[in-house]
């Protein structure tokens, strides 16, 4: 959420580092202890941990970027869910007078490469990537009211290429960290100061906080894990996976934090909100009123 310097951004990602270092620090326990556990299940638990880490950086640095945008008129959501789908969220939803974007934000390493053909990592194709981000923004855009579902777009966010310019592959746009928040600000006006305002409290009661995801557990004595691809993997299609809800009661301490973030992020929105329609004010008493009486002058 704006105004909160992305305090929300990369939480999701952050939990789950957590959560496999605990379960490494467990796993190293057993085999202190003489019991047998899966080495490859437990290297493959520690690269999660470190997919997730990488991938809850990516997503703080472009929260970075984007809370610039704030000045200018603009909400922005962090790790929110993925409407229709439960073990999956969205990193970024960027509303302003330019419109709605979705933005997926990739801390990819190595050599990364991108034309108007495709996104490449390391030599390999990224498609599923930027597939992912066209899914993510339809999504989006069927919470919205048909005159506003235009306004809808889709953006893959290269967290560590700072300096990568804008460019459009397969309908998405793909852009470097520095460069996102320019690319926003030079969108022609999509939607009113009004429209922004309806948009934006819309879409956070609609996506809410994303639900955490549960951690693969690796089989002691070997044998495969399940388990999906980690955060910053390369096979990750678009927004990071969640996870099924956790299953607490409302009264229960994971409810309680949910309830209290969602509080949190309201009254944020709503104090940007009224910001805003003050500045709106301003502006149109100055428009109508200030200006006439000093040309009559």
């Amino acid at each position: 959420m704006q105004g909160a310097a992305g305090d929300d951004a990369g939480r999701g990602a952050e939990e789950q580092v957590s959560r496999r270092a605990r379960r490494v620090a467990q796993l190293r326990d057993a085999q202190e202890r003489g019991e047998a556990v899966d080495a490859a299940a437990l290297e493959r638990l520690r690269r999660d941990q470190r997919a997730w880490a990488a991938g809850a950086e990516g997503e703080r640095r472009v929260a970075d970027v984007l809370a610039h945008l704030t000045r200018y008129g603009w909400t922005v959501l962090h790790d929110v869910r993925w409407p229709g789908r439960q073990r999956a969220n969205l990193d970024h939803v960027a509303i302003g007078p330019g419109g709605v974007f979705v933005v997926d934000a990739k801390n990819w390493s190595g050599d990364v490469r991108v034309s108007p053909d495709g996104v490449r990592q390391n030599g390999y194709g990224r498609d599923a990537a930027v597939e992912g981000v066209s899914q993510a923004a339809a999504a989006v855009t069927t919470l919205l009211a048909p005159q506003h579902r235009s306004a809808v777009r889709g953006v893959l966010c290269l967290a560590g290429q700072e300096d990568q310019p804008v460019v459009r592959v397969q309908g998405v746009t793909v852009c470097g960290r520095w460069q996102l928040p320019e690319h926003l600000l030079a969108q022609p006006a999509r939607l009113s100061v009004y429209d922004v305002v309806d948009v934006a409290r819309h879409l956070d009661a609609e996506l809410g906080a994303a639900a955490p995801a549960p951690v693969p557990t690796p089989r002691r004595g070997g044998g495969r894990t399940g388990g999906r691809t980690p955060r910053g993997s390369a096979g990750r299609t678009s927004a990071r996976s969640a996870g099924r809800s956790t299953g607490r009661s409302a009264g229960g301490r994971g409810g309680r934090t949910a309830v209290d973030r969602r509080r949190r992020r309201r009254a944020a929105l709503g104090g940007a909100l009224t910001r805003l329609v003050l500045w709106l004010g301003v502006v149109l008493f100055v428009v109508n009123v200030v200006l006439p009486r000093m040309l009559a002058g």
